[in-house]
Formats: structure tokens, sequence, C-alpha cells
């Protein structure tokens, strides 16, 4: 009898050994969620949650692909090859046209001041690229930005000369003289400034709102693992915070992985506004006054006179609250039992 019960204890000890082993095994061995984002600044924050193990505080593996153009960024969510990505409404729009179907679960920034024109040193103006080359990444955002600031000058578009320059080919175009000015962003848009000789002719600071980044991921995988974007989301509100808090450190580290140097870094968060949790719930309430389901009706309309939407969006059905409340319940609670 005594033999059969310590080989019974030893089973169960075996037992549950095992079932931990395999519980650890899993999720150390999930799948990560595969986040993707360019070069714009407002994405940086994803980068330092990751250097600082923010997704691993909050419980959610989290792999951050860079890509150099915002079209391999595109087309590797299209492919399943990413689960999400950091883009800007008109990408989004265009990916919903070209019929991706996915969920809109964060307001990453507002750019205010980020995308800007630059003119070369004889520049002065907007007025002054009457018959004159002007670059930009062949996105609505940029073109864009280039007819708002020549609408605002009462200057035809069809009297400037455009040409379309991949992000990574932006500063060797200006160098070169290539270009007479250039629709671009940070860190680029400061090189320029402070090295080429550059003259900032506009920039997104003169149409605020209108410029607005998120946080996008494909339906399935939204409705499939909820629980997961939820915690990265709460993770990009940590790391808000930390930015705030260690200003100085978070330069530090984002600039080490971006190879430019903090200052340019800090320069670069001046032109944008990335809302804390507070302002995405206003931004998602349909109710408020500044919800992104109005803001975003500036860019559709925009690309509807161009062409580029054949139908209107529907912006409700996009746009996803459900996630953002669901975090702001957690606080609410979490803050009453303190």
């Amino acid at each position: 009898m005594k033999k059969v019960i310590n080989f019974l204890f030893f089973a169960i000890c075996l037992n549950c050994v095992i079932t931990f082993s395999s519980c650890s095994n899993t999720k150390e061995n999930m799948t990560p969620v595969k986040i993707g984002i360019n070069e714009w600044t407002g994405y940086d924050p994803l980068i330092l949650a990751d250097k600082i193990d923010l997704f691993k505080k909050n419980n959610v593996q989290v792999d951050i692909v860079r890509f150099k153009t915002t079209e391999e960024e595109m087309q590797a969510l299209k492919d399943e090859e990413i689960h999400g990505a950091g883009f800007t409404l008109d990408e989004v729009f265009s990916l919903v046209a070209s019929g991706f179907k996915g969920k809109v679960v964060l307001i990453v920034d507002y750019s205010m001041g980020g995308d800007m024109i630059i003119g070369q040193k004889d520049i002065k103006s907007i007025a002054d690229l009457q018959g004159k080359t002007i670059a930009y990444e062949g996105s609505v955002v940029g073109e864009f930005l280039l007819n708002r600031a020549l609408q605002t000058n009462y200057i035809r578009e069809s009297s400037v000369k455009l040409s379309n320059i991949n992000a990574d080919k932006w500063l060797s175009a200006f160098k070169e003289k290539n270009v007479d000015a250039l629709v671009c962003f940070n860190p680029i848009a400061n090189v320029l400034l402070n090295e080429q000789e550059g003259n900032l002719l506009f920039s997104s600071a003169d149409i605020p709102f209108e410029i607005i980044d998120v946080l996008i991921f494909s339906e399935s995988f939204y409705q499939n693992n909820k629980a997961d974007i939820k915690n990265l989301v709460k993770a990009w509100f940590d790391v808000l915070t930390y930015i705030n808090t260690n200003t100085i450190k978070a330069a530090e580290i984002i600039s080490s992985v971006k190879n430019i140097s903090p200052e340019e870094y800090t320069q670069g968060q001046k032109g944008l506004i990335a809302p804390n949790l507070k302002a995405n719930k206003s931004n998602f309430d349909s109710k408020s006054d500044e919800n992104i389901y109005k803001h975003s009706q500036v860019i559709v309309n925009y690309m509807l006179s161009k062409g580029l939407l054949v139908n209107v969006i529907n912006s409700a059905d996009l746009f996803q609250s459900e996630i953002i409340f669901e975090i702001d319940k957690e606080k609410e609670k979490q803050e009453l039992n303190k």
C-alpha cells in the first residue's frame, strides 16, 4: 500500500510539473503581435516600450517591424506578414478602399508641425515655388499637405512640377538639389533645416487636426486577439507617461536605435501631440466635439474630390472604441480601489 501511495504521489507531482512547464512554454512561445512602423517620429514610443520592457510588463509579446517606406509597410499588412501598423488616416482609407478589412484602435498622434514643406536656401515662401519642382513620397498625406499649402497661398497645382521620391532618398535629393522643395517629416526635416540651410515654407501646424496617425489591425486579428491588443495599447499609454517623466532618458534610448542625436529626437517631438487615454476616449466618443469621426471627414472629402476614393468610408465600423473604453473602465476601477 505504501508503494502505491508513493507512486500516486509521484505521478501527481510529475503531472503538475508537466502542466506547469507546458503553461510556461505556451506563454514564452506564444506568437508575438507584429506591429509595422515607418520612420515617422510619432511611432517612436513603440520602440521605447519594447526597449524598456513595457510590453512584457503588460503581459503581451510584441515585435516591432521597421519599414523604410510606407508602401512596403502597407503591403506587409495586406500580406499578413504583420498584424497591425501605424499609418496616417489617408493611408488607412487607401487600405480600406483596396479591400483590406481593418479596425483602428488608437489615435497615435496629431501632426502639429511634424509634416513640413522645406525649400532650398533660395526658396523663401510657397509663392516662390511656382514653376519649381516639389518632391514627396507617393502618399496622400504628402499631396494633401502640399495641396493645402498651395490652396492657402492661391497657387494652382498645375503651376508646380511634382516628383515622387521615397523617404529613404529625400536627403540625397535635397543635397544634390534635384528638387526645389520637399514635403517631408522628421528626422530628415530637421537635418534639412539645420544642416542644409533649408527654409520652412509650410507645415501641419498651419492646418491643425488635419493630419492624424493611428494604429490599425486586420479585422481577423482584432476579433481573435482583443486581450493582446488591449495590453499593447495599455503599454502605449505607459510609455507616454514614461516619456513625460523621463524625457532625457527616453530621448537617449530612441535616438540610439534610430541613429540620430537625442537633440534631433527631442526637436522632432515638438511637431506632434500624442493623445493620452483621456484624450483618446474623447476622440472615440461620437458625442465629443473633437471626435475622430468628424476630423477624419476632412481627409475623406479630399480623397473623394481627387478620385482616390469611390465611396464614403464607414467610419463607425472602422474606428473601434471598445479597447480604449475597456482600458478607461479598468483605470477608473483601480482609482476607486486605492
